[in-house]
């Protein structure tokens, strides 16, 4: 039986502007079994980043992870500190961002 690294459930991220939000992802779930590989595709704009970082239960300036649960190699990330956040991240869990200049361009 597979041993499940990463399950988001439910998870709501919104950006804010002028006093106003507007939902990012809305309800989505996801689960990732340890040697699993997913790729996560869209247009431009259409919360890839977001998901990602939310993965991590971080959100970027402007945005805010509204609700929903993030469990990740059995820790509930949802659950956890700010301070025991910022250990993990980094060392138990990354994003990396894709490099724009060396992303694929259909047009070639």
């Amino acid at each position: 039986m597979p041993e499940r690294l990463l399950s988001i459930h439910q998870l709501r991220v919104e950006g804010f502007a002028q006093g106003q939000s507007r939902p990012i992802l809305h309800g989505f779930d996801l689960e990732l079994d340890r040697g699993e590989v997913l790729g996560i595709i869209g247009e431009s704009g259409a919360g890839k980043s977001t998901l990602g970082l939310a993965a991590m239960y971080y959100s970027r300036s402007g945005c805010r992870i509204t609700d929903g649960a993030v469990v990740f190699d059995g820790l509930a990330l949802h659950s956890l500190a700010e301070t025991e956040l910022r250990r993990l991240r980094g060392s138990r869990i990354a994003y990396v961002a894709q490099s724009a200049a060396a992303s694929f361009n259909p047009a070639h």
